[in-house]
């Protein structure tokens, strides 16, 4: 991405019924999107196919997702190989995080930034 200048815009699309509604409207226009779950909650792993299938439905073109797993400096609940193996099925790229060591979040936005740009490379 050297010589390159992206500005991202990132909205931090929340998981409670009251804005279900707004989802779409944020959606729409997105370039890429970071699914993220927490590895200490198996349910949030089990949410992620619905928000991919919202965004795919919203957006009508095939955008850079990347798969997150988060708050990976506690203990896990969920195995590594569960989440690649639903990354894979939904063609997402896969990283985990820890939000509050700050592990992998710089090169979490660099990735989708860096796929985000070859897509328009590719148009």
């Amino acid at each position: 991405m050297e010589g390159n200048s992206v500005r991202l815009l990132i909205w931090d699309i929340a998981g409670q019924t009251a804005f279900q509604k707004l989802r779409s409207i944020y959606f729409k226009g997105s370039n890429g999107a970071l699914g993220v779950y927490d590895v200490t909650e198996p349910q949030s792993l089990l949410k992620i196919p619905g928000w991919i299938s919202s965004i795919k439905k919203s957006v009508k073109k095939n955008i850079p997702m990347i798969l997150l797993g988060n708050k990976i400096d506690l203990e896990r609940k969920i195995d590594e190989s569960e989440a690649r193996d639903l990354a894979d099925r939904l063609k997402c790229e896969y990283m985990e995080t820890s939000a509050k060591t700050g592990e992998n979040v710089e090169k979490a936005f660099q990735n989708i930034a860096r796929s985000c740009l070859e897509s328009f490379k590719n148009i």
